[in-house]
């Protein structure tokens, strides 16, 4: 290659803009909307400390200070290659597709594009975090400037999933164990 070439090309990608994980999420219930860096949860999650800004935004969501330090702090277990494969197979599209009702590019509606860049923000901060995630390093990955959560649609999805949990606590501890064990006489 010659020298006029890799002059282009470094000046291409000196100038092509680097795309940076989230800073802003706007949190949507209805006609109720509000705003808070992500750079303020991080801070809260480090220091426990809580800024002015997110003390409101507790109290106005009904939240507890010990919960969401709770939420910020969770890890989860993310294997890149086994990710990556669930989340490009029919059973991850569809988990995708929904989450991206929840978690969303704020202002933009695309619901393939949304759920490319939550594909990516989960396989980023997996990668950059020894294949386990937390809620702030997902943001942090999250390829767009703002992010927005649908608090109502989180709500209806999170009484599923409790739900659900009920159901399976049921089953898993109930008389019925033998038939569940396939030990039944019947």
């Amino acid at each position: 290659m010659n020298l006029k070439y890799k002059l282009i090309i470094l000046l291409t990608l000196l100038y092509i803009p680097s795309a940076n994980g989230a800073e802003n999420i706007f949190l949507y219930k209805g006609t109720f909307s509000r705003t808070i860096k992500i750079e303020e949860l991080h801070k809260f999650k480090e220091t426990k400390q809580v800024s002015n800004k997110l003390k409101s935004l507790i109290k106005i969501t009904n939240q507890k200070e010990k919960e969401l330090y709770k939420i910020l702090s969770l890890k989860i277990d993310v294997p890149l290659k086994t990710s990556s494969k669930l989340m490009n197979s029919k059973i991850g599209e569809i988990f995708l597709s929904r989450l991206s009702k929840i978690i969303y590019t704020n202002k933009i509606s695309n619901k393939e594009l949304n759920s490319k860049a939550i594909r990516s923000a989960i396989l980023l901060s997996s990668f950059n975090n020894n294949q386990e995630i937390n809620l702030i390093d997902f943001f942090k990955a999250y390829p767009n400037k703002n992010i927005a959560i649908d608090l109502n649609a989180l709500s209806k999805t999170l009484k599923k999933v409790e739900s659900l949990k009920e159901l399976i606590e049921f089953y898993s501890n109930s008389p019925l164990k033998k038939l569940k064990d396939g030990r039944s006489s019947t």
